[in-house]
């Protein structure tokens, strides 16, 4: 079963509008994109919107603001930014994507929600830019992304999907995206460490450590088997969402936001000014490496 979808950064205010919105699935015939239930790993290079943690609507939905393990998807017909995506026939919302974490439009747009109100928009560059470096993985090996080479976005071959890709991946530079095909199809065997500032990282199993060592890191819809560790106190202002994580979650750095995210190991969390929102903890009671119903079995609380 996929881990349960919310996420989030430095609080933003909500632009929710009580609209119509009407039409089926998709972009309407007045420009407004509907979103529903879909596939939040698309390509990079789809500008998809991806809803995480959707808006509460007059209790047709469950206390986590959609149904669990739900992503809802939607296709813009242009760029996200301005974009109006409605949740039903009354409820939408103008996507901005002037905010920190969106240095250039052109890719996917992850919304991250608590408890129906917007808390982050992160944003992730196309796999075609030609301002930034494109490495592309299709084999194993160890990957290693220099000081030098800022910007780049890492994608991986679909003829990888579901093959465990061995080595380890090392990111010094800066704005780095590394963008996977969902933890079912990207599994990287090995340790990952970022080592830069506003690195992204989505949508991969990593079958060993990941461990931040810089400012402004998302870790989004991943899977971690090892620990995953913010491993000094210049790790601020991060975001983990909805990853699971089989080991240790261990941090002493502040202002970051946790949410989402279930937990097998330690929870170990000393900073200041953290945010935290439907974290758990659970048992993989089969070893299957899932977070399966009925496995989470308490809560988990920044101090």
């Amino acid at each position: 079963m996929p881990p349960r979808h919310a996420l989030a950064s430095a609080l933003l205010p909500s632009l929710l509008l009580m609209l119509a919105c009407g039409g089926d699935d998709g972009t309407t015939s007045d420009g407004k994109t509907n979103v529903a239930p879909g596939d939040p790993f698309a390509n990079a290079q789809e500008e998809n919107i991806n809803v995480i943690g959707a808006p509460p609507q007059d209790g047709d939905v469950g206390p986590d603001g959609t149904t669990e393990g739900q992503v809802l998807v939607g296709t813009p017909d242009g760029s996200a930014d301005g974009t109006e995506i409605c949740f039903s026939d009354t409820l939408c919302e103008v996507v901005s994507t002037e905010v920190d974490w969106c240095e250039r439009e052109g890719g996917p747009v992850d919304l991250i929600y608590i408890d129906g109100v917007l808390v982050e928009t992160i944003c992730y560059p196309p796999a075609e830019d030609p301002d930034r470096p494109l490495e592309e993985i299709s084999g194993s090996g160890d990957i290693d992304i220099a000081q030098m080479a800022n910007k780049t976005t890492v994608v991986f071959d679909e003829s990888t999907n579901g093959e465990p890709l061995e080595g380890d991946i090392t990111v010094d530079g800066n704005n780095v995206s590394i963008y996977g095909n969902g933890p079912d199809n990207t599994i990287i065997d090995g340790d990952v460490t970022l080592d830069g500032n506003n690195t992204r990282l989505r949508g991969v199993t990593i079958t060993g450590d990941l461990i931040l060592r810089k400012n402004t890191v998302a870790i989004v819809l991943c899977r971690i088997l090892g620990n995953l560790r913010l491993e000094t106190m210049s790790t601020n202002n991060s975001v983990v969402a909805e990853t699971d994580v089989f080991g240790d979650f261990t941090s002493d750095s502040n202002n970051n936001l946790f949410v989402g995210n279930d937990v097998l190991g330690n929870w170990e969390h000393t900073g200041n000014g953290n945010t935290c929102d439907r974290n758990a903890s659970f048992n993989d009671d089969n070893d299957n490496q899932l977070v399966d119903d009925g496995e989470r079995d308490g809560d988990l609380s920044c101090r």
